[in-house]
């Protein structure tokens, strides 16, 4: 089974039909933010985790000014960060020293999964970036923060999930892939230029074209 992982339910509206109809596909809606994501996410595999295999995190963006990144574009991570994990200065955010701190993996996500899904994007001849994602408490709000986060992390776009998906896959030994449509900007808070809506179906559209390619694929 693969575990389809989305932070709300409005962000598989447009693949209820479509997954009504899929085999070998289950769902989970985690919450927004990482802590909602990890401690549902965790439950979810202690409880059913034997007959999953992987874990497709989707959902929206925001693609950083600068970035290469734009509107409606599809993304997958192939590293995440912890944006705001550190002491919030007024311009900035400051690393804790590396003292108080034990040494974490990478959050890469799984290459052979990703390398897969990519694939499968080109064949259907669908436009993709791989870029670093950033998972954040508070969605950012200002150009100038979007900035920071850009630079910091060679980064192409933010979330508020990502991060605890990966963390979380890691400890049940489950690959995961992240797989986002850009629904804004990452600039001064604008949500009148916002194109949620045309985001959330691009991103179940895609979903509903590549996902019965990895079924079978997986079947064979």
């Amino acid at each position: 089974m693969l575990l389809l992982a989305v932070a709300t339910e409005k962000e598989i509206v447009p693949l209820k039909h479509f997954l009504a109809a899929a085999d070998g596909v289950e769902i989970l809606v985690t919450g927004m933010g990482p802590v909602a994501t990890a401690a549902n996410l965790s439950h979810y595999l202690t409880l059913h985790g034997s007959r999953i295999h992987a874990v497709l995190n989707i959902g929206v963006a925001g693609a950083y000014v600068n970035s290469g990144i734009a509107m409606l574009d599809i993304c997958l991570a192939q590293q995440e960060f912890l944006g705001d994990f550190g002491i919030c200065m007024q311009d900035n955010i400051q690393d804790f020293d590396p003292g108080l701190l034990k040494t974490h993996d990478p959050l890469l996500l799984n290459n052979e999964l990703l390398t897969g899904f990519e694939t499968i994007i080109n064949k259907h001849g669908i436009a993709c970036t791989i870029a670093n994602f950033v998972t954040v408490n508070c969605c950012t709000g200002t150009t100038k923060r979007g900035d920071f986060l850009r630079e910091k992390f060679a980064a192409g776009c933010e979330n508020m999930e990502g991060a605890a998906v990966v963390m979380v896959c890691k400890k049940f030994n489950l690959p995961c892939l992240e797989m986002r449509c850009v629904s804004n900007m990452v600039e001064d808070r604008h949500a009148a230029a916002w194109q949620l809506a045309e985001a959330i179906e691009k991103i179940c559209r895609v979903v509903e074209i590549v996902l019965p390619d990895h079924l079978q694929k997986r079947s064979k």
